[in-house]
């Protein structure tokens, strides 16, 4: 163990827990989260070293370097506070002290840039009465997803620029908590918002709905759909009409207009500008699992195969 990270203590923490090990082990804690990213740790650890307690500590750089951060880590592993997550293994890292959470919040914290979707969306908004046994969630394929965790960095960071733990685009294992996990990479990621009281996020509604026509499978598929949009879309009509009108999935466009106009009479200026995405002689069907049939809206260039 490096000098420089203080004596050896004893008291609440095992005696082989040094001085600075304690200060961080009562941080993390105060954290308040059952794990932790090894850059999330990096940050408290920084802030360690440029509070008051680097002083008090008597550590000797300004900053902490690669090697000062892994003496850290092993000090708190080696007496049973930091061990890596069972699930994620040293990807995260388990706050022992600190109470577990459901799968669905851990998923979040372990990757920035996923939300909840799809069925675990539609349960979630009180859309469907189906159950699932597995959690779906978006996140955006791998180079946007780099991107924006170097965003965050950016900002987290400020003038540090650098540091020994990156943020890092991480692979989900296939159950969490002993709940299956499914992923769906798209270079369409959508609106997100955060679950009130929770650290998960899940699909805007008006995404919630786009997902619907883009991934039916996803949602119980299509007919499920429908009974759906036929039940609520007329609570949240215009979070569904701004979402739609923003996507740049032509067909998806056609698959609501058909949905609101033909089944359930619906009028906007919006649906009327969507006619001109269809494409006429097409093979486009309104559910993409099942086969083409001939019963078509000329309207929408749809085969109506469901």
């Amino acid at each position: 163990m490096r000098s420089d990270l203080g004596e050896q203590i004893p008291g609440t923490y095992p005696e082989r827990l040094t001085r600075a090990g304690a200060y961080l082990a009562e941080m993390l804690e105060s954290y308040g989260l059952p794990v932790i990213s090894p850059f999330e740790l990096f940050e408290l650890i920084r802030l360690m070293y440029e509070g008051s307690a680097g002083k008090a500590l008597y550590l000797r750089e300004e900053s902490p370097t690669a090697e000062t951060v892994s003496s850290l880590r092993t000090n708190l592993r080696k007496s049973g506070l930091l061990l890596p997550d069972r699930d994620y293994k040293g990807r995260m890292l388990r706050i022992v002290s600190n109470p577990d959470l459901p799968a669905d919040d851990i998923v979040c914290l372990a990757d920035p840039t996923c939300y909840i979707s799809h069925l675990s969306a539609l349960q979630r908004w009180g859309l469907t009465e189906r159950t699932s046994n597995s959690l779906i969630v978006t996140r955006p394929d791998r180079v946007q997803a780099i991107d924006q965790l170097n965003a965050i960095m950016r900002e987290r960071l400020g003038q540090a620029k650098r540091t020994p733990c990156p943020l890092k685009y991480i692979t989900h294992p296939e159950k969490v908590r002993r709940r299956s996990v499914t992923v769906f990479e798209t270079k369409l990621a959508g609106a997100s918002i955060a679950v009130r009281g929770e650290h998960a996020k899940i699909s805007a509604i008006g995404q919630t709905f786009l997902d619907t026509l883009q991934k039916p499978d996803l949602c119980g598929g299509m007919s499920h759909v429908l009974d759906i949009w036929e039940e609520h879309a007329e609570t949240y009509f215009e979070q569904i009409i701004a979402a739609i009108d923003r996507s740049p999935v032509a067909l998806a466009k056609s698959r609501a207009g058909y949905i609101l106009e033909e089944r359930l009479g619906k009028k906007h200026p919006l649906i009327d500008g969507w006619k001109k995405f269809g494409q006429r002689g097409s093979s486009r069907k309104l559910d993409p699992a099942a086969p083409f049939s001939p019963q078509f809206s000329e309207t929408w260039m749809l085969s109506l195969n469901v």
